[in-house]
């Protein structure tokens, strides 16, 4: 993509899966956090199984009239506009639109399946437009993307479709506003947490050059990528909990765990040119983007160490069902970050220092924890 589209085009790209992202969590709307915890394998037949599907494609429609909406008003002259308009579609046909499905059966084959099949298709698809037919614009390669999540979203469709899903009843209506109030602090919590890293690409996208925006879609996207593999270590350490008695959080515990993540990481504070040329070598990199871009990796790869800082606190306030102090928190740093980015590039004009500016909401959060649990008198050795 990096090097069909080039390093500007690709910075907008960036800015338009971010987009997808957000709207894909409305689409989600905690939903699925719910029905795990909640239901379990009785989701998976009967009238529940038709209740979770009409509000989850309510949930999918409304988000994609919200996108488009979005994508008229803020997008309209970006652009990434035209893209915009066609992921909507994505809203609908994603391939993990049927995961939870497959996870509360537990249905792990079917399960599996799904995951081939879509990264078959995916890199099949995409393959053969990108290096064959060599598409370059955003909109091209937003359809291709569609297009390649259908033969997973298919398989769902073939495993556990129902006529009676088209069939919307009085009692229907009661459940998705049950749902809907009871999901609200999870869907928060998700969307709240787009007020930290990824507000670093639109504070690019708005203040500053796009040269720079380029620069800093690279590194975003590992940086993501890994907060993503963070989250495995967030579902370990809450099964950890629920076998332990122990209500201390232990510091020892904490500076192991970020000891470890430390040196995972730390490729990308010693050698971040390497890392990036390595992982997208078919970029169009020059000596200026490659800089930039390795000065903005060095920066962010710090949310990691950070994230690893709080982790065992937040899966201890998740386990207490402590749910709407922990929005709570992330909101108050959320903001915070929202305020430091986007205030401190307006009032110095130092665009090059956003990825540093990002971090405001992981230290800010971070101390909160911290300070919340020492009161408490919950940290021991």
């Amino acid at each position: 993509m990096a090097k069909n589209l080039g390093a500007l085009n690709f910075g907008y790209l960036g800015v338009l899966q971010n987009d997808y992202l957000i709207f894909c969590a409305l689409a989600d709307f905690g939903t699925a956090t719910l029905v795990l915890a909640f239901f379990g394998r009785r989701a998976t037949h009967g009238q529940l199984l038709v209740q979770i599907f009409q509000l989850r494609f309510f949930l999918a429609i409304t988000s994609m009239l919200l996108m488009c909406l979005f994508a008229f008003t803020i997008r309209w002259h970006h652009p990434a506009f035209r893209g915009e308009l066609i992921l909507t579609l994505g809203l609908i046909f994603q391939h993990a639109f049927f995961d939870w499905y497959f996870i509360c059966g537990k249905f792990w084959k079917r399960f599996l399946i799904s995951k081939v099949l879509h990264t078959i298709s995916y890199s099949a698809i995409m393959g053969f437009a990108l290096l064959y037919l060599k598409l370059d614009k955003i909109e091209s390669i937003a359809f291709v993307m569609i297009f390649a999540a259908i033969p997973a979203w298919g398989f769902g469709v073939f495993s556990a479709f129902n006529k009676r899903i088209l069939i919307f009843r009085r009692r229907t209506v009661y459940f998705i506003k049950l749902m809907l109030n009871k999901a609200f602090p999870f869907a928060l919590a998700s969307l709240t947490s787009f007020a930290y890293l990824p507000i670093g690409i639109y504070a690019a996208d708005v203040l500053a050059p796009p040269e720079f925006l380029a620069a800093f879609n690279f590194s975003y996207k590992l940086i993501m990528l890994a907060s993503g593999f963070m989250i495995s270590f967030l579902s370990s350490s809450l099964i950890i909990q629920h076998e332990t008695l122990d209500s201390h959080i232990h510091l020892r515990d904490i500076l192991s765990f970020t000891f470890f993540i430390t040196i995972l990481s730390s490729p990308l504070l010693i050698i971040p040119q390497f890392v990036l040329k390595i992982l997208f070598f078919a970029a169009p990199w020059t000596a200026s983007l490659l800089e930039t871009s390795s000065f903005c990796l060095r920066l962010l790869s710090i949310s990691l160490i950070l994230q690893a800082i709080r982790l065992p606190m937040i899966s201890t306030m998740l386990k207490e069902k402590q749910i709407w102090k922990y929005v709570g928190v992330i909101s108050i740093g959320g903001i915070a970050n929202i305020a430091m980015t986007f205030g401190m590039v307006t009032l110095t004009s130092q665009f090059h220092l956003i990825p540093l500016f990002t971090l405001s909401g992981d230290v800010v959060i971070t101390v909160i924890f911290f300070v919340f649990f020492f009161n408490k008198k919950r940290l021991a050795w």
